[in-house]
């Protein structure tokens, strides 16, 4: 049965995982808290596409989970499912019809999770933790792709378990971003490489950030 047909939180048993939620009374803006969050770091959030029925967050944290909460018109939040990985979560996507969301981790794997199913599989595996991961719709294609801090940027095929292409970099991915038909990658030693990305990926040009300083540095 789907998950998005059923009512329930995170969590595993017939015991309630959700507690209170503290009312702060100085709320201008009339925010509004997530229902049950990760118990760490989050560190990505992705709304669903517009093509499905219904708002749905994902996030995924350093707690080593990717949740799911159905967002009301009025801002309150429903848990619906919840994945991990054995290590913290990166990064995370959706495929273009909103059906399965993808996700990247410290764990050196790439996952799918079928939300249909609630069932989760890996589909990219990497030398080092994947920092990055995006689904690529092409009109000839569709692919993830998946940027590590092995220095590469691989693109994937779900039904495979090895890379369509793999591209090197000069330095380990901190974060990308796609537009159809374009993708850039922020790299260490503030490094931009931007990519086409149609028939078959490629380096476009190479640009050295104006930052001075580092950014999105983990160790």
């Amino acid at each position: 049965m789907s998950l998005f047909g059923a009512n329930t939180g995170f969590g595993t048993g017939g015991t309630g995982v959700f507690g209170s939620t503290t009312t702060d009374s100085h709320n201008p803006m009339k925010d509004v808290e997530v229902t049950s969050p990760p118990d760490d770091s989050i560190s990505c959030l992705a709304f669903s596409p517009p093509t499905m029925p219904g708002n749905f967050l994902i996030g995924g944290s350093w707690a080593n989970d990717v949740r799911c909460w159905e967002v009301q018109d009025n801002g309150q939040t429903v848990p619906k499912a919840q994945q991990m990985h054995t290590g913290p979560v990166l990064d995370a996507c959706w495929s273009d019809d909103g059906s399965k969301v993808f996700t990247a981790s410290c764990d050196k794997t790439a996952k799918m999770w079928d939300l249909n199913s609630n069932q989760a599989m890996q589909i990219a595996q990497h030398d080092g933790p994947i920092k990055a991961i995006h689904w690529i719709k092409a009109p000839n294609y569709s692919c993830i792709m998946t940027g590590s801090w092995d220095k590469t940027l691989k693109f994937w095929d779900t039904r495979s378990p090895n890379p369509m292409m793999s591209l090197q970099m000069p330095e380990r991915c901190y974060c990308a971003d796609v537009v159809y038909p374009m993708a850039v990658v922020a790299t260490a030693e503030r490094g931009l490489i931007v990519y086409q990305l149609e028939n078959q990926p490629s380096e476009f040009r190479r640009i050295d950030s104006p930052l001075k300083h580092q950014v999105n540095r983990l160790k």
